[in-house]
């Protein structure tokens, strides 16, 4: 796990814009999530981690519901069945619930970020992450003889595998909210919204995924890290 930088990057947003722009964020979100929202959006407190500078972590898996849901020992020992016990599980940037649906964040800052590749090198691991995909494909309708686990938007599958997991085997109504920050790294690597949606569609034509297959699933926010002010810089 890396280190949260100072000014910049995905961990480091979603944190300023959680503490110093939250009605701008949550009203993106609500716009985004199209729920008729009368209740707070509740987020569940990140994890510590003595480890790391900022002492916080991620969550990981299915750890968030750990002492949050009674069923958690049902929801981790099907979780030690549909993914691989080593490696690294998913991370989550964050974890927040509206009206008893479970939002998974996902936050990016810079292009490279919304591209993965599967480090998977054990047979017995790659079979497990081949049949959760295969599972998650047809949940969503997919029909194509695309290796997901061999593209480099492994990330984005497996993310979808998670609500596969979540939904069906668990049944746990839950989604995905990914936060494009826009002007949110040094280079400014994506600088306005047209950018990160085209970085979307790019990763769902490798996939083979429509709209229509994730649209009550799958949803985006771009804040725009510099606000109204483009003369701003970030240091």
């Amino acid at each position: 796990m890396a280190e949260m930088a100072l000014g910049y990057g995905s961990e480091y947003q979603l944190l300023r814009f959680l503490g110093h722009h939250r009605d701008e964020f949550y009203d993106a979100i609500r716009r985004s999530i199209n729920e008729d929202i009368d209740e707070d959006i509740h987020w569940i407190d990140y994890p510590y981690n003595s480890l790391r500078h900022s002492g916080d972590g991620e969550f990981i898996g299915v750890n968030c519901f750990e002492g949050r849901l009674d069923s958690y020992p049902f929801i981790e020992s099907q979780w030690e069945k549909f993914w691989p016990p080593r490696g690294n599980s998913m991370n989550w940037d964050g974890v927040f619930i509206v009206h008893g649906i479970w939002f998974f964040v996902e936050a990016k800052a810079n292009e490279k970020e919304a591209y993965q590749k599967c480090e998977a090198k054990p047979d017995s691991s790659c079979k497990i992450i081949d049949a959760a995909f295969e599972n998650t494909k047809k949940w969503l309708g997919i029909k194509n003889d695309i290796d997901w686990r061999k593209t480099d938007c492994y990330q984005l599958a497996n993310r979808l595998a998670f609500m596969y997991f979540c939904n069906v085997i668990c049944k746990i109504p839950a989604k995905l909210l990914y936060v494009g920050f826009i002007n949110g790294y040094p280079c400014k690597n994506v600088t306005n919204e047209k950018q990160w949606k085209s970085i979307w569609e790019r990763e769902f034509k490798t996939l083979g995924i429509g709209s229509e297959n994730v649209k009550s699933l799958l949803y985006h926010v771009y804040p725009n890290c510099l606000g109204d002010d483009t003369k701003l810089a970030i240091l």
